[in-house]
């Protein structure tokens, strides 16, 4: 679920014990719905995440971390889409910022 107003995208991947150490259920993803908003591609598997949105033909921009990341962003709304240990860390940082 996004929010119907085409904002800015943070995705983020890990694979750490909780999330589990394969990410091959990334090419299970449909992530053509991104096409047309801004993305930022985080977390330790973003390299894995960056080349399945390039088969899919999405635009991204790769960032260092949530810092990087958000610093990216203009403010406002950021839908979030990430696994267990990567949606920790972007709340993490996001709950510095409020």
């Amino acid at each position: 679920m996004l929010a119907p107003v085409p904002g800015p995208v943070l995705l983020g991947v890990n694979a750490q014990v909780p999330d589990g150490k394969d990410t091959s259920w990334l090419w299970d993803v449909d992530y053509r719905v991104l096409r047309g908003r801004p993305v930022l591609v985080t977390g330790e598997r973003r390299l894995d995440l960056a080349v399945r949105l390039e088969a899919d033909q999405i635009d991204f921009e790769l960032a260092d971390g949530v810092d990087d990341a958000v610093d990216r962003i203009p403010e406002g709304e950021l839908d979030v889409i990430a696994n267990y240990t990567a949606f920790q860390q972007i709340r993490a940082v996001l709950g510095r910022t409020e």
